[in-house]
């Protein structure tokens, strides 16, 4: 009789013990769950930044029309356009890439706010023809940039000087003192990657 009263103690025990178990495992799934949205962070693919058309989960918007068009489209890169219009360098964002390079042209487009932070010196500067071409031709890169630029830390603009390139804790990159956006914007002739800053040419 002991015997069969001590077995069924243990097995009650052990029942409990499995239960609690059981509770706590719950709890600490369910506290998971809840906070995943705030330890979340987007991780990108690398370099999917530059090269959204080769990679199908990069979150990149497409636009069917030109870089060009695509820029005159979007509210907050009026100031740009219309720089671009100045220097004569608008209708070249339309024309269209060769079937081998799928991305002929890279963009790094600054927001109306970038160039509203300019200072009265700097804008005053950029405003002369010579060197509005020579910073916006600054912001423009003749066909896609590679892995091996990212590794390198440089790309050649069409300006002439190279831009540095850096990446950052949280996924993105840096275009010389500049922040990058995800996601770029893939136009049918290259990509247009926002940056919060107007990038000036060494020595400018």
């Amino acid at each position: 009789m002991w015997l069969m009263y001590n077995q069924t103690f243990k097995s009650f025990a052990s029942n409990r013990t499995l239960k609690k178990w059981g509770l706590f495992i719950a709890i600490a799934s369910l506290i998971c769950l809840v906070s995943v949205d705030v330890f979340a962070r987007p991780i990108y693919p690398p370099y999917a930044l530059f090269q959204p058309y080769a990679y199908r989960r990069y979150p990149y918007r497409t636009f069917k029309g030109s870089i060009a068009d695509s820029l005159t489209r979007d509210s907050k890169f009026k100031n740009f356009v219309d720089e671009l219009k100045q220097a004569d360098l608008l209708n070249p964002l339309q024309e269209a890439c060769s079937q081998k390079e799928p991305s002929c042209l890279t963009i790094f487009a600054p927001t109306d706010k970038a160039f509203n932070a300019l200072s009265e010196a700097q804008f005053k500067k950029f405003s002369e023809p010579e060197n509005r071409v020579k910073v916006l031709k600054y912001h423009m890169i003749q066909g896609s940039v590679s892995n091996q630029d990212v590794d390198s830390k440089t790309k050649l603009t069409m300006e002439g000087s190279s831009v540095r390139i850096g990446d950052t804790s949280n996924g993105s990159y840096t275009i010389n003192d500049a922040n990058t956006k995800h996601p770029s914007t893939l136009a049918n002739n290259g990509v247009i990657i926002e940056v919060d800053k107007v990038l000036l040419p060494p020595n400018f």
